[in-house]
């Protein structure tokens, strides 16, 4: 967004004094292009980019009141979308994607083996709490990993180098596999064959 300091003030004081409905509107066509653009890098569903930017704009209306009319209107809501991609990767909906794609790759081994259900759903919860205690980078990372985004792409989306993706995915890799070596050992031996296939699932 360019800045244009005149423009801003004129709609953010028409809005903070009348609620002006008009104001609002071009001040949600003007900034929303340059919003979308900047979630959509690090968050990979366009329809969770959406709700994520009509829950910014709605606050924002509804608390219009107590707006600064001489602030930096695009430092504001960039500031402000940034803590709800935040909040969105720490919510369930990111982790349940996570655990989706989990579900994938280890259920299909349990419908060929019904007697392993209890340890497939001991091990689901198991990766719930490990993802839970996960800095939301590492987290965030993993997600697009496993949406199959290459190293680079991964950088590019969350403005880190590739080296950086690199580390965070080894890293949440150890954590994971030892995570599932500590629940082989609470398990029975059938528990193994399992592990195994987890443990491949996790180095592709």
């Amino acid at each position: 967004m360019d800045q244009v300091p005149v423009i801003y003030r004129e709609w953010l004081q028409a809005i903070k004094e009348r609620s002006d409905a008009s104001a609002y509107a071009q001040l949600y066509r003007y900034c929303w292009k340059d919003l979308y653009a900047h979630a959509a890098r690090r968050i990979l569903d366009p329809q969770d980019v959406e709700d994520i930017l009509q829950e910014l704009f709605v606050q924002f209306w509804e608390k219009r009141h107590t707006i600064d009319i001489q602030m930096n209107l695009p430092a504001y809501l960039k500031g402000t979308l940034k803590y709800k991609i935040i909040d969105f990767f720490n919510s369930n909906k990111a982790k349940d994607k996570l655990l989706d794609h989990w579900s994938k790759h280890v259920f299909s081994y349990v419908q060929q083996h019904p007697s392993h259900l209890e340890t497939y759903l001991e091990l689901e919860k198991m990766l719930e709490e490990e993802l839970q205690v996960m800095p939301q980078n590492m987290r965030q990372i993993l997600l697009l990993k496993w949406e199959h985004l290459s190293i680079r792409e991964i950088a590019t989306r969350m403005g880190l180098s590739e080296q950086t993706v690199k580390n965070n995915l080894t890293e949440a890799s150890k954590r994971l596999k030892k995570a599932i070596l500590g629940q082989q050992n609470a398990q029975n031996g059938s528990f193994t064959l399992l592990l195994i296939f987890a443990l491949h699932q996790l180095s592709n």
